[in-house]
């Protein structure tokens, strides 16, 4: 049976579970933890695993979450075999993007990987035919690209990143709905790009249903 996967990126770990780079876990275990349900070790995938129960599967679709294992550079060694193995008819990946402004939620398909060493190894393992969630964290002019995001939010940026995370969750959600009911990429992506991404200026208004161009 073919599936949705959701791949959030990140590195597994205590170490690293509160920084920018982890943005992708930590909007998945928010997901996990809103629809019941739990992640489970997949040692054949390198990866830490959850089937969304068949009351939020979409048409005949099943719904997997995935955590890679592998750490953030060898991220498409997880994702890779696991979408071919399940016939994913979508992947989503959600990561962080130093080139959005923390605040921002963006979507995207195929593309370069813009530096992304993540988004670098699921390229080679898989191709970049997939869905991108861009999870806005900023860049900046004080520390090294590798100190910051493998850095942890200051205590401004954290008092914002749930507000991000649940308006996440509902895209991921939307995705899952126009994968199973829309025929093309092209319109797939429009679908998000009208009605789930989030700018800073829209964060208090009802819904926060943004429209914006990736």
């Amino acid at each position: 049976m073919s599936c949705i996967l959701i791949a959030g990126l990140g590195n597994p770990g205590v170490k690293y579970e509160r920084t920018r780079h982890n943005v992708g876990f930590m909007v998945l275990d928010f997901l996990a933890k809103e629809l019941g349900v739990a992640f489970g070790s997949q040692k054949s995938f390198c990866a830490e695993v959850a089937q969304c129960s068949a009351r939020y599967s979409v048409g005949h679709l099943k719904i997997f979450l995935l955590k890679p294992h592998t750490f953030m550079n060898l991220s498409g060694e997880s994702i890779a075999p696991f979408a071919r193995y399940h016939k994913a008819t979508h992947v989503l990946v959600v990561h962080d993007e130093l080139d959005l402004p923390l605040g921002n939620i963006r979507f995207k398909f195929g593309s370069g990987s813009g530096g992304h060493n993540g988004l670098k190894s699921i390229d080679s393992h898989y191709g970049n035919s997939y869905f991108r969630l861009r999870f806005g964290i900023g860049r900046s002019e004080e520390h090294s690209v590798v100190d910051y995001v493998l850095g942890e939010f200051g205590a401004q940026e954290r008092s914002r990143i749930p507000f991000l995370i649940e308006q996440s969750m509902r895209g991921i959600m939307g995705f899952c709905e126009a994968s199973a009911s829309m025929e093309s990429n092209e319109r797939i992506l429009q679908h998000m790009q009208n009605h789930f991404c989030v700018r800073p200026q829209y964060e208090n208004t009802p819904n926060n249903q943004a429209k914006s161009q990736a």
